[in-house]
């Protein structure tokens, strides 16, 4: 009777998850069902691009260019992603935050010249360097930064000519790219520059740049970024605001931009292309598109609602990343003339651990700073100005409260996986996802954070998407 009364149990739970899982399918379904939409809800085109942040935008852009009907879909209020501009409201002055330069190469300057937007050589100079142990405000005596000397490393680099462009590795992949980072720099006799090239990995956090594989530090300081550095090959702006490029393709895309919008659902199947459904300020829209152009972070979660397949979602998952915060601060008290870059006084090579800021540095505006800040974990913005106030205070010996003007969360950053993952070929079964599902990939997780790397990378698969 007992057996019997299990038996009933389990049917019971049995058909009622069953009922419930069919329901939830019904639902699913019916959310794709255009009958259910206004018609000025459905949205029709060639492509639908995932992301407004630099590759994105670019991407979509492109892709008219060629004649393609394109729809944009951007969680943030703007497009631009890690470019992050505040507009002083009593000058007018704009202040870049986020992305300071870019590449100085072809697809760079073609894109601003397609919106008539000047650019210029990118320098930062005209004012001192203090170099301060953050944990105690104590200035470090008798040190300096001779970027000059990453000539070393960029010698080690250039056995590896392709990594700027892919994930192109020899085979079998050498033990000096599988290597931990701190060993590597032992292996070369790179201790000299090791702080150099800490103070340009700007939100590698996780794990600790001594820490991390040598191949992913690679793809980090590559090619594009040791011209920039050692060559002074980079460009911005002359009005110094990279933003003017992300309001003017903004303006161009109209409404074929959906701004504070996400995917909530998705269908893909394996051929015929793809239906979303995208929450907006102004209701639910359902996107049908030929083809899908996903351009965010990687990860499961970011992933979840584009119906993943178990292929997709196992590559997925091996990522980790690191956290990246910025920001624009006054009242901080400081001396005009100085910047501050943060040095551990009884670190290796100096080099501080996380969470913390990078460096506090003057901008065009006076009394107007900027700060980066790396955390391995996620911090709130609360936590970050707090610690950032500490800061200042520590450095200044002032007791006026620093008074923060703008924030930007660049979490999740520098999407990586291990060495044996690398070993084991995920990157070849990741460019091997290209076109599954009518569904193509390009952004910072497939190739690098080099806004110049990034579209030229976009700009090669392009061709490949509309064929």
């Amino acid at each position: 009777m007992k057996l019997l009364a299990v038996f009933l149990l389990y049917a019971s739970i049995r058909e009622a998850i069953a009922v419930t899982t069919n329901r939830e399918q019904r639902r699913d379904t019916a959310a794709f069902d255009p009958s259910r939409y206004d018609s000025s809800d459905i949205i029709y085109r060639d492509v639908a691009v995932i992301g407004g942040g630099s590759t994105g935008t670019y991407g979509a852009i492109k892709l008219r260019d060629m004649g393609k009907s394109v729809v944009l879909v951007e969680k943030e209020q703007v497009l631009g992603g890690h470019e992050n501009t505040y507009i002083d409201p009593t000058t007018g002055t704009p202040i870049d935050f986020g992305v300071q330069a870019y590449w100085n190469i072809p697809v760079v300057t073609d894109f601003f010249a397609r919106f008539n937007i000047s650019i210029g050589p990118y320098g930062f100079s005209g004012y001192s360097t203090t170099f301060a142990d953050f944990t105690t405000g104590q200035t470090i005596p008798n040190f300096t930064l001779n970027y000059n000397l990453l000539t070393a490393y960029n010698d080690q680099l250039n056995k590896y000519p392709d990594l700027s462009w892919s994930w192109n590795l020899p085979s079998p992949i050498p033990d000096d790219l599988l290597m931990p980072f701190g060993q590597f720099i032992e292996k070369y006799s790179l201790q000299d520059s090791a702080y150099a090239l800490w103070t340009i990995t700007g939100g590698v956090t996780n794990p600790f740049l001594l820490d991390q594989v040598t191949v992913n530090v690679m793809k980090w300081l590559d090619h594009a970024y040791m011209d920039e550095t050692i060559n002074g090959n980079a460009v911005t702006t002359t009005k110094h605001d990279n933003g003017e490029l992300y309001v003017k393709a903004l303006a161009e895309l109209g409404s074929d931009a959906l701004l504070s919008s996400t995917v909530t659902a998705a269908q893909r199947p394996e051929e015929g292309g793809v239906s979303l459904v995208v929450s907006t300020p102004k209701g639910d829209k359902l996107i049908v598109a030929s083809k899908l152009l996903i351009t965010i972070p990687l990860l499961v979660g970011n992933m979840k609602p584009f119906d993943v397949d178990d292929t997709e979602e196992n590559l997925f998952k091996k990522f980790h990343y690191s956290c990246y915060y910025v920001g624009l601060v006054n009242n901080t008290g400081f001396p005009g003339g100085y910047r501050y870059l943060n040095a551990a006084a009884n670190d290796t090579y100096n080099i501080p651990h996380f969470p913390g800021l990078y460096f506090i540095n003057p901008t065009i505006e006076k009394g107007i700073y900027l700060y980066w800040y790396g955390s391995l974990t996620d911090l709130t913005q609360e936590e970050i100005e707090s610690d950032v106030a500490t800061v200042i205070h520590r450095l200044s010996n002032s007791t006026q409260e620093p008074n923060f003007l703008a924030f930007a969360s660049h979490t999740p950053f520098k999407l990586e996986v291990t060495a044996d993952d690398i070993t084991n070929g995920f990157y070849d079964q990741l460019y091997a996802l290209q076109g599954h599902r009518d569904t193509w990939y390009t952004g910072a997780a497939m190739i690098s954070h080099n806004a110049g790397v990034l579209w030229n990378f976009t700009q090669a698969l392009l061709p490949r998407i509309v064929a």
